[in-house]
């Protein structure tokens, strides 16, 4: 592990927030200056690379608080997602520093990043890639039990192996319910969520049924491609009782075997520490990333507002960054 210290940086402060991205790219033509990238996912990993590659006299600095992220190992199963972005070895080679640890805020005053050991790093630009997180919602009975239970695997590969299980144990006339949010933020991975659970029925349980409730408009379906027999509800979930397999909604109530109960979404944990997040719950950034609330931070990936919640689109946004801003 590359241990960061005080003094692998120049403590300097930063020139300006209204400077915003167009001082960006001036500010790293004039000295090299230490470069922060917060989150190791495709997003932030790619702008570390790119930034690197392309000024190799720029210090530029990894913050990633899980080491298997950097991996980037096949994932295997229904539910896995594609690996993306660069990985451990490929960012150690370009000489990009990684250090291990969670970010658990970020003091813009005297420009130094708070990690949970304890160490406090200087910076003179930062770039977050947060990631997102599930959002709470008030609805009696879905504590921590119930999202247990009912795991929304929802980019957690040990919630799709227990789903997984879960279908593949269900009762062969069993009912499968998939409950996606009104607030829908990646609608693309949603609509590969029915057809993923359909086709699973329709090979490992043909005589079941499932349910696909949701207040959200999806759209793109071909009815050829649904592989099950499946409900549609446009309904809000009032409450549940996992034990009883309940879930009781504006419309009614529907009992299920299986519950794959996926969460509406926010920007991650840090954007809220850094204060970069709105009421929404997300980052609000221009096109080119730079922070509305603090012009001297960049924010990449999902967590800006309307971004564009696809792996190709994080990757191909910190990528700019990488070529345009240096």
């Amino acid at each position: 592990m590359t241990r960061l210290t005080r003094r692998h940086f120049t403590r300097t402060l930063i020139a300006g927030a209204a400077a915003g991205l167009a001082g960006f790219g001036t500010e790293f033509a004039a000295r090299a200056a230490p470069v922060a990238v917060i989150g190791g996912g495709p997003a932030g990993a790619t702008a570390a690379l790119e930034l690197k590659r392309n000024r190799p006299d720029l210090r530029v600095t990894l913050i990633e608080r899980d080491p298997s992220g950097l991996r980037r190992s096949v994932q295997n199963g229904p539910f896995a997602k594609p690996s993306a972005g660069p990985a451990w070895d490929a960012l150690s080679e370009a000489g990009v520093e990684i250090v291990l640890d969670e970010v658990t805020g970020i003091d813009w005053t005297t420009a130094h990043i708070e990690l949970f050991r304890g160490e406090r790093l200087a910076f003179d630009r930062v770039l977050l890639a947060p990631g997102t997180q599930s959002r709470p919602e008030a609805i009696q009975g879905y504590d921590a039990r119930a999202q247990h239970f009912w795991p929304a695997a929802w980019g957690s590969a040990r919630e799709a192996q227990r789903l997984t299980a879960m279908i593949m144990a269900m009762p062969e006339t069993g009912h499968l319910v998939l409950r996606l949010p009104s607030d829908l933020s990646h609608p693309q991975v949603a609509n590969d969520r029915v057809l993923t659970l359909s086709r699973l029925l329709a090979a490992w349980k043909p005589e079941a049924r499932m349910t696909v409730l949701s207040a959200a408009d999806l759209e793109g379906f071909d009815a050829q491609e649904i592989g099950a027999d499946v409900t549609w509800q446009s309904a809000d979930v009032l409450s549940v009782d996992v034990d009883a397999g309940r879930i009781e909604t504006s419309m009614g109530g529907l009992s299920a075997d299986v519950v794959n109960f996926v969460t509406p979404q926010m920007a991650g944990a840090i954007a809220g520490h850094a204060g970069l997040v709105d009421s929404t719950g997300w980052c609000p950034a221009s096109d080119a990333g730079v922070s509305l609330i603090r012009p001297e931070a960049i924010v990449l990936g999902d967590a800006r507002a309307g971004a564009e919640r696809t792996t190709p689109a994080a990757i191909e946004g910190a990528r700019r960054v990488g070529l345009d801003r240096v």
